[in-house]
């Protein structure tokens, strides 16, 4: 089986993702709105595919960039051809502006409940699934379309994504935490957070956790995959490092017996330029204690 590999750059603007539509090449694709990104070169690595593709396609240089997921696809049409995607986080800065190259007409910011899926490319319908293998065909294009909108509805509460965040004004100081719940396609079902008073930013990392997880519980998810920019935190509550700080004993406790009620629940450090959000509501709580 012949194997086809390239790269693919989620880029966010808020709740918003960007998609550029295809001005030439395979006909297939022409007309389609895609991530961007294209194919890894001999000798290249992927994440400098990355951001050549991305520097050629829109004319900016990428920022930070992280591993999001890896896809795969089964092209039976194409001489059984599998097309592997590998799916970059992408930060640019607020001020970044867009040129598109020829190879595309136009582009959009659209959350990704809002877009409408026929008018993606099949990889890049792909790309944005959870890690999964797929075995399609372009004719079986709509098959993949229903998965989709099932997975909206179906998937939204069982299974969510968690970016959470803490923070200490002095450490120890003013601390809160913060934590945004979304579902599938990225929909926020839940933001929220709280002040704690004189702690710790370790503390406050450990608090947004364990809110977190009781939200989580709330909503009725059973999966529940956190994104801390934390490495710490993360290497603790997945076992890599053992806690010394006895103060953290307690609550670190509290959140196994949470974790435990829970179909599953993984923790990824990501860094801090992809966990905006959850820093954000740190910061509005924060800010709100502070005009008191």
């Amino acid at each position: 089986m012949r194997q086809k590999l390239s790269v693919r750059a989620i880029i966010k603007q808020g709740d918003a993702v960007l998609f550029v539509r295809r001005a030439i090449g395979n006909p297939k694709y022409v007309g389609q709105f895609e991530l961007p990104g294209g194919k890894v070169d001999f000798g290249e690595t992927p994440e400098g595919a990355l951001r050549r593709e991305v520097q050629e396609e829109i004319g900016i240089s990428p920022g930070a960039v992280q591993i999001e997921r890896i896809a795969s696809w089964v092209d039976t049409m194409e001489r059984a051809t599998q097309h592997i995607i590998i799916v970059y986080l992408v930060a640019l800065s607020s001020s970044a502006v867009i040129s598109l190259s020829e190879e595309h007409d136009k582009f959009i910011w659209k959350k990704l409940s809002d877009i409408q899926h026929d008018t993606l490319n099949v990889l890049t319908k792909i790309a944005l699934q959870d890690e999964r293998i797929y075995s399609a065909t372009e004719e079986e294009d709509s098959k993949i379309k229903n998965f989709v909108d099932n997975k909206s509805t179906v998937r939204t509460h069982n299974e969510v994504t968690i970016f959470a965040d803490g923070g200490s004004r002095g450490n120890p100081g003013p601390s809160a935490a913060g934590f945004v719940v979304y579902g599938y396609n990225d929909e926020v079902l839940f933001e929220g957070g709280a002040y704690l008073g004189i702690t710790t930013n370790n503390q406050a990392e450990y608090q947004a956790v364990k809110l977190a997880l009781q939200e989580a519980q709330k909503l009725g998810a059973r999966i529940v995959r956190f994104k801390l920019d934390s490495q710490l935190v993360v290497n603790q509550l997945t076992g890599i490092y053992q806690i010394k700080n006895r103060d953290l004993w307690p609550i670190h406790s509290n959140i196994k017996e949470l974790i435990g009620q829970f179909e599953r629940v993984t923790f990824v450090h990501v860094r801090r330029e992809f966990n905006q959000a959850a820093d954000g509501m740190v910061n509005k709580i924060l800010n709100a204690q502070d005009k008191r």
